[in-house]
């Protein structure tokens, strides 16, 4: 079982390559995740770039209205995939934090940054994978942090 860092690790390469998709950023994202799954080996290579371009093209034939649940659920996909590469190969933990830089800086700034909201009731228990900045409270008031 991974580990908390290597979780969120995953989420964050999952999130970044599905948001690649459909972007500038897509061929940066498809060789580097496809050579990191690969690891060193040219059939192994090929089988995960096919996977990719079945990513993308899943992306880019959904309609606007439904192509964020649909991201959504192929960031589940390729977080569970990548946590699986980090559970199996740890020392690929290394590769994928560069990755993820590279292919996060050459994203649209609209794909790039988000909001969030989690809410539990009844003494629920919330686990939620985050990368970057995470501000915890209510939300600021008009004017107050301007």
């Amino acid at each position: 079982m991974l580990n908390e860092t290597m979780a969120a690790l995953a989420a964050a390469g999952g999130t970044a390559l599905v948001g690649a998709a459909a972007t500038d950023a897509w061929t940066t994202a498809r060789t580097g995740f496809a050579r990191l799954l690969g690891r060193g080996d040219t059939r192994g290579e090929l089988v995960a770039a096919r996977r990719l371009d079945g990513t993308a093209a899943e992306v880019e034939r959904i309609p606007e209205a439904r192509r964020e649940a649909v991201r959504g659920e192929l960031v589940g996909s390729w977080t569970t995939r990548l946590g699986d590469l980090l559970e199996e190969n740890p020392e690929a933990a290394v590769e994928l934090r560069e990755l993820i830089s590279r292919v996060r800086a050459e994203l649209p700034v609209t794909v790039q940054s988000g909001s969030q909201v989690n809410i539990a009731n009844g003494g629920g228990v919330q686990h939620i994978s985050q990368y970057g900045d995470i501000n915890v409270g209510p939300a600021p008031r008009e004017g107050e942090y301007s």
